[in-house]
């Protein structure tokens, strides 16, 4: 009998083989592409997209790279990390990398941007938070209520400043103080030398304001208002690129919403176990 003349195995080989095909799409590696990272939602960690941006970069077949950011922010050394090979990517000169706003690149996600290339918003995108945050709970009223103590036995003061089972001292105030002013000295110092703001000029407007992508324009926070389209079409543009082009991801995107499951899952856990510096 012949197998494939069989309508019940093909009821059965075809939702295989598009599970398959979803999964391990055909790629003709050969075609002029542009690149898409998408920054999605908060920042919390770097080596997938690190990992990405190499890929695309030492790829031939990769004419420009797109960072679509949708991002209030997050953690401070996962965004300067991809900063930074953001940064490095358009120092090399290889390729252009074009950073793409779509609802918001605030904080660590408008840290990102600024290492490109060229920074595309729409006008009604937000854009800015330039700042540091830190943030803890304090449950000792609480405990105190429920009849509960904790006694702390500690090596140094500040071992335990920001612990949830005791009230801040002024001295663990001037402290956190001094981490975050260094944390947001990083922060805008990086956005004046790449943007071209004198720092007195900057400060005035570093303080976490938030503006739309029209009022970043005017500030000289991006370089010119448009789409998604508009950005591709620059991308196209700086790189020289005349024809048709194919839009590739990473590999990671096929598992994106287990991803953004793990990461909502973490965000809450972490927020219970620490405090957290986050750029929001």
């Amino acid at each position: 009998m012949n197998i494939f003349k069989n309508k019940r195995f093909k009821y059965v080989l075809f939702p295989i083989f598009a599970i398959y095909l979803f999964f391990f799409p055909f790629k003709n590696e050969n075609n002029t592409n542009i690149a898409v990272v998408n920054i999605d939602g908060v920042i919390l960690e770097s080596d997938k997209i690190i990992k990405a941006l190499d890929s695309f970069n030492k790829n031939d077949y990769v004419k420009a790279i797109i960072l679509r950011i949708d991002s209030p922010g997050g953690s401070v050394a996962p965004s300067q990390e991809i900063y930074h090979k953001v940064n490095e990517i358009k120092l090399s000169n290889k390729k252009p990398i074009i950073a793409s706003v779509n609802n918001m690149a605030a904080s660590g996600g408008y840290y990102i941007a600024i290492g490109s290339d060229m920074i595309v918003a729409n006008s009604g995108s937000i854009v800015g938070s330039i700042g540091v945050i830190m943030s803890h709970p304090i449950a000792k009223k609480l405990l105190d209520n429920l009849g509960i103590d904790f006694k702390t036995y500690k090596s140094g003061e500040f071992k335990d400043s920001g612990s949830p089972y005791r009230y801040s001292s002024k001295n663990d105030s001037i402290y956190f103080n001094q981490v975050i002013a260094d944390l947001h000295s990083q922060f805008i110092n990086e956005v004046s030398m790449q943007r071209n703001i004198e720092l007195n000029i900057l400060n005035k407007f570093a303080q976490g304001q938030i503006f739309t992508g029209r009022m970043a324009n005017n500030l000289g926070l991006i370089d010119t208002i448009g789409t998604f389209e508009d950005a591709l079409n620059i991308s196209k543009n700086l790189a020289n690129i005349s024809g048709d082009i194919d839009i590739v991801y990473p590999e990671y995107e096929k598992y994106s919403f287990l991803n953004n499951f793990i990461n909502l899952c973490n965000v809450n856990f972490r927020n219970y176990l620490m405090p957290m510096y986050i750029m929001n």
